[in-house]
């Protein structure tokens, strides 16, 4: 890029980024569907993706999973046209630039505990003038410097997401300024931490724990942002009715392990 090279606010390349196949989904006022991978395979992630959610969540939180891994896995999951919301740790900037960077549709950031927390958050994740994300532009998000500079720009803060995790009792008190700040898309709701928090481990329906689950919702909503959390099949209506909407229902190392059960109970009556 030269210093007498002109940017223009009309894009002068064909090359787009992918929209955001969430975002389509809750603008059109639909509840967007997301499955959770826990194994860092690009196999697995096809496998889901062919099941047609809208997002697949992949983790880098909790799991041994590489950024090489969870490039593949992306890959693999735009081949369906597919999502992919990538867990962060809470770490440097580069472990939320970098999975961006790889073309992941959002991120999701673990314990936003208050406003200064999340406004740190925002402004390592958005660019100017929302936050103050540094720019690259030539990794597979920008189609590699073919994606124009400023459509670049542009569309990284309108067609990728940020998911700020609500797990923890006292972020409660910081609910609404988190929600007003601008650059937050969506509060998601951890039941599990936020039950361990309480003292009551694994109580997801505890009145405490619905309490926070229904208050979420309502702010998040009430301010424009997506509201997400996670259920199962059994849940899902109720939890959009409670204004949800955006779940995630299901994930890989279930359905291995139910599936694997379920074959060697076969066996229990064999002598």
């Amino acid at each position: 890029m030269t210093d007498k090279q002109q940017y223009s606010a009309v894009p002068a390349s064909a090359f787009r980024m992918r929209p955001s196949r969430v975002l389509r989904a809750v603008r059109e006022g639909r509840v967007a569907r997301m499955l959770k991978l826990n194994i860092a395979d690009a196999k697995i992630a096809e496998i889901f993706a062919a099941a047609q959610p809208d997002a697949l969540w992949l983790c880098m939180e909790h799991t041994s999973a590489t950024h090489e891994q969870i490039e593949n896995q992306i890959r693999a999951a735009k081949l369906y046209d597919v999502d992919t919301l990538v867990r962060v740790p809470r770490g440097s900037y580069s472990d939320y630039a970098r999975p961006l960077e790889a073309d992941a549709t959002g991120l999701m950031v673990p314990h936003v505990l208050n406003i200064d927390d999340a406004r740190r958050v925002r402004d390592m994740t958005k660019f100017a003038p929302l936050g103050r994300r540094a720019v690259d532009g030539g990794n597979n998000d920008a189609q590699f410097t073919r994606v124009s500079f400023l459509d670049y720009l542009k569309t990284a803060n309108t067609e990728r997401f940020v998911c700020h995790q609500i797990e923890d009792p006292e972020a409660l008190d910081h609910l609404e300024a988190i929600a007003e700040l601008d650059g937050v898309d969506c509060l998601f709701f951890g039941p599990g931490d936020f039950s361990v928090a309480l003292g009551m481990p694994g109580e997801l329906q505890a009145p405490e724990v619905k309490a926070a689950r229904q208050r979420v919702a309502e702010v998040a909503r009430r301010h424009g942002k997506i509201a997400a959390t996670v259920c199962g099949k059994a849940q899902i209506k109720d939890y959009a009715d409670l204004g949800y909407n955006f779940l995630s229902v299901g994930a890989d190392v279930v359905a291995l392990a139910q599936y694997a059960d379920d074959l060697m109970a076969a066996f229990e009556d064999i002598r």
